[in-house]
């Protein structure tokens, strides 16, 4: 099991999953792998797939590149990596670490191999040694999970609002063909999960999102830099009506220089994050977490950026279609209308992890493995 913490192309060409019969998952490094392959596992952690968490508890040996085994991908450490443990212990298995820092290592979570210096220049010496070989017991595990356990959710009911999944999702079906064309930001919330977890990342340096500050308003300041940065691709910022509203005014500077990004805001009149984190953990005692937003289309029209809206699924196919067809050279945002959703807790083992309601009977074998 390989986990990674980065996004070097170099390092993904030599260092390939794929040649090494190694499966693998990431957050910060979403896109290194293609994501189509069947042996990607996506991303795992509190927000990650439950066959990715389901993989680290079973590995006997865990590469860690770049990685700092923050609380938001181990869960309860004390639980976290199990099967590596016990290999460590009996001499056959263990943790290894790559990680250019030393205070990080060992700081989380104990390896057993750590290896200090830069990523690129480690792997480099490790690829000449990697041997392939079948791992068919192991893969076919995985499928197992992968089968009993996926991203799901419920579609939106006719005349309700949608799901920000459907949101997201349209985007990548829209997008499927061209995807090397694409860098897409996040802002931070829960929509930044959503993004992660339903669009299906191919191509490395394709996502710009903040993993380890968590700084809200994140996304459209990135946006418009990748795009200055790279002109020629398409730039979109998916964002949360809460996030994008503490640096919504760049869409000014945006439109004052021609710089043609594309916000795509989901907006659920709430600071989604922490409205589900006081209902799992406070005992619903909610506080300063409703929003009472502008009207972003009017906004943005008022910094002479093309702005539409979407209310329903129903005409999502089309809305997201002119969203992205519109002209490249100037800047342009779509609010979509969507329902709340809830996400996976803090402070639980990563085989504990909360999973879609359809998921209930899957859920009771999945935390009765450890």
């Amino acid at each position: 099991m390989a986990a990674w913490q980065w996004r070097n192309i170099g390092v993904s060409k030599k260092f390939r999953a794929q040649d090494a019969e190694l499966p693998h998952t990431t957050l910060q490094g979403l896109g290194a792998f293609d994501e189509t392959d069947e042996k990607s596992l996506h991303m795992l952690g509190m927000h990650g797939s439950a066959y990715a968490n389901l993989a680290i508890q079973n590995a006997d040996v865990i590469i860690a590149l770049g990685a700092r085994f923050d609380d938001r991908v181990t869960g309860k450490v004390d639980s976290f990596a199990p099967s590596a443990r016990a290999a460590a212990a009996q001499g056959r298995g263990g943790i290894i670490h790559f990680e250019i820092q030393p205070k990080n290592v060992n700081k989380v979570v104990e390896a057993q191999i750590p290896i200090v210096g830069d990523v690129v220049s480690s792997l480099a010496a490790l690829v000449p040694l990697i041997r392939g070989s079948p791992r068919e017991d192991w893969f076919s595990s995985i499928r197992a999970w992968k089968k009993d356990y996926p991203f799901t959710f419920m579609k939106s009911q006719p005349g309700a609002s949608m799901k920000p999944q459907e949101v997201v999702e349209e985007l990548d079906k829209q997008t499927k063909d061209r995807k090397d064309e694409l860098i897409i930001s996040t802002g931070i919330g829960q929509h930044q999960m959503w993004a992660a977890q339903h669009f299906r990342w191919r191509h490395p340096r394709s996502m710009v999102t903040s993993g380890g500050l968590g700084t809200m308003g994140f996304g459209l300041p990135s946006a418009i830099g990748a795009k200055v940065a790279a002109p020629q691709k398409t730039v979109v910022d998916i964002d949360g009506d809460a996030s994008f509203s503490m640096t919504a005014m760049e869409l000014a500077t945006a439109s004052q220089y021609n710089i043609g990004v594309k916000v795509l805001v989901l907006n659920n009149e709430f600071q989604g994050m922490v409205q589900q984190w006081q209902d799992l953990f406070y005992d619903k005692r909610y506080s300063h977490t409703r929003m009472t937003n502008p009207d972003f289309v009017l906004l943005a029209r008022s910094m002479g950026v093309h702005a539409m809206r979407c209310h329903s699924a129903d005409e999502l196919p089309a809305k997201m279609k002119e969203f992205l067809e519109y002209d490249g050279s100037r800047p342009v945002l779509m609010e979509c209308l969507v329902e709340k959703n809830e996400h996976v807790p803090a402070g639980k083992a990563l085989h504990e992890q909360l999973l879609h309601p359809s998921l209930a009977e899957a859920a009771k074998k999945m935390n009765h493995k450890f």
